[in-house]
């Protein structure tokens, strides 16, 4: 039975702690990122992918050469 629910776009990066230790400045190169993917911009890259058939890593990797 379909509901009609929308998903939530809310992504968050999951890294081990023992990287960010090695890497403390991961977080500051990681939020610029993260807040550039508002929910527009997510249903946009999926539907690339979901309607337009186009390979995932290469949405993302254009995406991010995109945002610099």
């Amino acid at each position: 039975k379909r509901l009609g629910v929308q998903p939530i776009y809310a992504p968050a990066p999951v890294v081990r702690e023992s990287v960010l230790k090695e890497y403390p400045q991961m977080a500051q190169w990681l939020q610029p990122v993260f807040a550039s993917l508002d929910e527009k911009t997510l249903q946009q890259l999926n539907a690339s992918i979901a309607v337009e058939g186009l390979d995932a890593k290469k949405v993302a990797a254009d995406y991010l050469k995109q945002k610099g």
